[in-house]
């Protein structure tokens, strides 16, 4: 993977000068991320940036999101700094995802400040809910009455229930490497038709379908349902703080 990265953090310095930001981080997200590429699997950079203090103080509402370049090879887009801190006030679960990558291809020392006070901002529940919720949603749009689905979906669902029962047992932020959370919370009677669905979407491209597997969707609607039971039996306490935020979102972008 080395040409293909050297040539994302090149494309990465070219939109540093073109949007004169500066790139505190950028890692891959998705499937490449998760370990589980599709031969036609496109590179998803995802980015965190910053600008002159400047651009904070203007008083019109100001673009806060940066969509690069899109197409067969490249999905790169990246967030403003302030709207990264304002979504980690709101624990997504995503810009943890984001944080926990295994391909990093460009980090500073303001993103390694961001990074040592994620997991204060870390939701267990709203963690749950967001992984839960979409696999819901696959299931709707993707799995209903159908015996050969898309792989790509398939395996996003184990993932995200892999991830729940990561969280529910361990309390924290669960690692993004699917071989991780497998070893640690998919029951050994599934790992074998874990690792046929897994190879089974290295070598297909993202469209093309195949077969379900029985025992793999009864251990993803057993787990939606466990998930659905935790959160009625459980509220979040803890309210959102800004304090730290603020002071940190001071110092990354040279206000103080």
């Amino acid at each position: 993977m080395t040409e293909i990265s050297n040539q994302i953090k090149i494309k990465l310095s070219e939109i540093e000068r073109k949007e004169n930001i500066q790139i505190l981080y950028a890692c891959e997200s998705g499937s490449r991320a998760w370990g589980f590429a599709s031969p036609d699997s496109d590179y998803d950079v995802r980015f965190v940036y910053s600008r002159p203090v400047e651009f904070y103080l203007k008083l019109e509402n100001q673009k806060d999101t940066l969509e690069c370049e899109l197409n067969e090879v490249y999905d790169i887009s990246g967030w403003d700094v302030k709207k990264f801190l304002l979504q980690l006030n709101k624990s997504n679960p995503s810009i943890f995802e984001w944080a926990a990558s295994p391909i990093v291809y460009k980090t500073t020392k303001e993103w390694n400040e961001i990074a040592q006070v994620m997991n204060n901002h870390f939701s267990k529940l709203k963690s749950l809910h967001h992984y839960n919720s979409i696999t819901k949603n696959n299931l709707k749009r993707f799995f209903a009455e159908k015996t050969e689905v898309r792989y790509k979906p398939y395996l996003y669902n184990l993932r995200q229930c892999l991830a729940c029962q990561w969280i529910m047992k361990k309390n924290i932020q669960p690692p993004i490497e699917f071989d991780v959370l497998q070893a640690a919370c998919l029951p050994e009677e599934l790992k074998e038709s874990a690792g046929i669905l897994v190879e089974r979407k290295k070598s297909i491209g993202e469209k093309e379908t195949g077969l379900r597997i029985r025992e793999i969707d009864l251990y993803i609607d057993s787990v939606v349902s466990e998930v659905e039971e935790y959160l009625k039996k459980n509220a979040e306490k803890k309210p959102s703080e800004y304090d730290e935020l603020n002071r940190l979102f001071l110092k990354v972008t040279g206000y103080r």
